[in-house]
């Protein structure tokens, strides 16, 4: 059986020994820092000491900025490009339109995918703009279903809210006196 407060309890540790592991990590390069200026100054002098040392903290950086710039990037572009060819061709665009569908109904995803297998052969040029239309279509039928549930929470919620405060009792209305005419203390001005 799942035992969720011991494993709340090894989270916790976990936690804990992290941020320590950290906290202890950021003082050692703070001193490590204090040592490496100290040393730069001595060698290097008041100017060229900090210069060299900010160097030398910059550096991981530059070699982030260099490993970013090589050809591995290429091929991460070239992989975007294949799957953009493949969601624009015939096969790609049969495929998002059933991804596309398949939340909503499977017995629509199914109609629309012979559809579009209908289009693929005797208008393939259509076949995109179809894709496209049919899977906002889907789309819309998620929002659809977002807000049918929304309206569902509002009207349970105006409920619970005319529910919870009974109404006031009915006020009698309150019968005015008259005034005799001697009450009136301003009657004589």
């Amino acid at each position: 059986m799942f035992n969720f407060s011991s494993q709340l309890e090894n989270l916790k540790s976990s936690i804990i020994g992290l941020v320590l592991l950290l906290a202890s990590a950021i003082i050692g390069l703070i001193w490590v820092s204090i040592g490496l200026y100290s040393l730069a100054v001595r060698l290097l002098g008041d100017l060229w000491g900090p210069l060299a040392l900010g160097g030398i903290f910059l550096l991981p950086i530059a070699i982030y900025l260099i490993v970013k710039a090589l050809p591995h990037n290429k091929e991460k572009r070239r992989q975007s490009l294949i799957d953009e060819a493949f969601s624009k061709s015939t096969v790609g665009s049969i495929s998002n339109l059933i991804d596309n569908l398949s939340g909503v109904s499977p017995v629509l995803a199914t109609v629309a995918a012979i559809v579009a297998g209908f289009m693929a052969t005797r208008f393939p040029q259509y076949l995109p703009m179809f894709s496209q239309i049919v899977s906002s279509l889907g789309e819309e039928f998620k929002l659809h279903k977002v807000r049918r549930a929304e309206s569902k929470v509002r009207k349970a919620r105006a409920e619970y809210e005319r529910a919870a405060t009974p109404t006031p009792p009915d006020v009698e209305p309150v019968v005015k006196r008259r005034r005799k005419k001697n009450d009136d203390p301003y009657a004589d001005m």
